[in-house]
Parts: C-alpha cells; structure tokens; sequence
C-alpha cells in the first residue's frame, strides 16, 4: 500500500499544481499538456489548446513566450479578453525543422494580473518525429588522461528506403575515424580513436546523405575529449 502510495503521490502533486495555475488565471483548459505524432516529411504541425473563463471577472491575455524560436503561439480570432463563460482557442505553431526525435516544447502565457517573472498558464507540446536516420550514440566521450581506446557510433536506417552516406567529415584532426558500411544503405560505423585524451578537446564528425526527406540529409554525431575532474 505504501509502495502505491509513493506512486500516486507525484501524479497527485501534478494535477494540484495544474488546478491551481488555472484557478490563479480564470481560465481552464482542457488540457495543459498533450503529446502528437508527425510524419517524417511533416515540416510544421499545429496543436489546440480550447479554455474557457470559469471565473466571476474578465480576464485578458497580456501575452506569450517560449524558449524556442520554432514554435508561435496565436489566439483564434485575435480575441484577448474573455468574459466569464467565455470560451476560446490558443494554437501553437511549430516549424519542424531539421528536429528528429522526441522533441519537448512549452508555451508561457501571461494574463494582465500575472507578475512578469510567473505566468500563470504553461502549455506544453511532446511532439514525435520519426528517426529514419539514427545516430547512437549521439555523443563518444573520453576522460582527460584516461584510456584512449577506440569507441564506436552506430548508424541504423529505419526505413523501408535505403539511405546511403555519400559525404563524411571531421571538424577535429584529434578525432580521427574509420567510416564502416556494415550493411549498404541500412547500417554503419564510425569508429574513433582519440590521438591523444592529455587536454580537453571537441569536435564533430559531420554527414551527408542521400534521403530524400530534407532533415535527413544533414547528421553529425559529437566526440569529445572531457576535463578531469
């Protein structure tokens, strides 16, 4: 029972805290968090968040930020006050980009009563983008003074299409690599092996493909050398 407990206790905090920034705000929505799926080739997507005032006084959207420059938040029909039992709809924009993955967006909304460090609504987006081209590990690291054995990084296609590397490079001499073809088109490896690990270092193995979907065409993979503790 404990266990269970412990368990719930989290889910419990969460939905408190949603409830009370909505009760802060006067406006309730119906969800505040909300995961999609998108196409490889998708290059924007768009997601709703429906509110409504449930509040006894008007309340107007003062405004909306977010840490990253590929998403946009817009009102549907550029209405910015609500009165009570007034219902609207916030949609989020993103450009997609070159993002692969599992990519984690929020939205900050201030009303006119908020304090300008606290918005009182915070909507987030966890949006998945399929992975045709897959690179793991995205990053070989190597301790400074340690062993400067070689590491490898996988390549994997998934997808019913070969994808082919048809130009590779590394931005760091420190870093030199083997590039192996394991299966032509559908798997590779990039072996590395640090000249030396007796100072920091950085660098980038950069590749260019084949696929026919833009994001793809373009990888790289991260080798770094790290400062001794």
């Amino acid at each position: 029972m404990d266990h269970l407990f412990r368990r719930f206790l989290p889910c419990c905090f969460l939905l408190l805290a949603s409830l009370s920034s909505q009760a802060k705000s006067g406006l309730s929505f119906d969800q505040q968090s909300t995961e999609i799926k998108v196409k490889a080739d998708a290059l924007t997507t768009t997601v709703p968040f429906k509110f409504e005032n449930k509040s006894q006084e008007a309340v107007t959207i003062a405004r909306w930020d977010s840490a990253c420059s590929c998403l946009n938040a817009r009102i549907k029909d550029g209405k910015m006050t609500y009165q009570p039992g007034d219902k609207g709809l916030i949609l989020i924009d993103f450009e997609l980009g070159s993002f692969s993955g599992v990519q984690e967006k929020t939205v900050m909304l201030w009303t006119k009563d908020d304090s300008p460090e606290k918005p009182s609504i915070i909507l987030t987006v966890k949006i998945h983008i399929p992975v045709l081209f897959e690179i793991s590990p995205k990053t070989l690291f190597w301790d400074q003074n340690g062993s400067k054995e070689a590491k490898v990084i996988s390549i994997k296609v998934n997808h019913d299409q070969p994808i082919h590397i048809a130009n590779h490079s590394g931005t760091n001499e420190s870093f030199p690599y083997t590039l192996k073809t394991v299966k032509e088109g559908k798997e590779y490896e990039l072996i590395v092996t640090p000249s030396g690990v007796s100072s920091p270092a950085f660098g980038l193995i950069k590749l260019t493909t084949d696929a026919k979907i833009k994001r793809y065409q373009r990888q790289q993979a991260f080798v770094c050398v790290r400062r001794a503790k």
